[in-house]
């Protein structure tokens, strides 16, 4: 684990890892929509009206990952 013996509490290093996890799980099609939103707000915090802050992009596209690991979840689910 990246965050072994760090700062990272347990359920955070869990969180990554499951992250990372789904993330490998992505096809080409979703992996290349995900990295187009992420362009997206990054272009909004940086051309946009100044009313998108970095901080509240941030908070959303970590939001984002966390959704993969539910989507990831829901996935498994139907294929049982």
């Amino acid at each position: 684990m990246m965050f072994e013996n760090k700062l990272a509490d347990e359920n955070a290093v869990k969180q990554y890892d499951e992250v990372l996890k789904s993330i490998d799980s992505l096809t080409e099609d979703e992996a290349k929509t995900v990295l187009k939103q992420i362009y997206m707000r990054l272009d909004i915090v940086k051309n946009g009206n100044k009313e998108y802050k970095s901080e509240q992009c941030v908070k959303d596209l970590i939001s984002q990952f966390k959704d993969f690991v539910r989507i990831e979840k829901i996935k498994k689910e139907n294929n049982k």
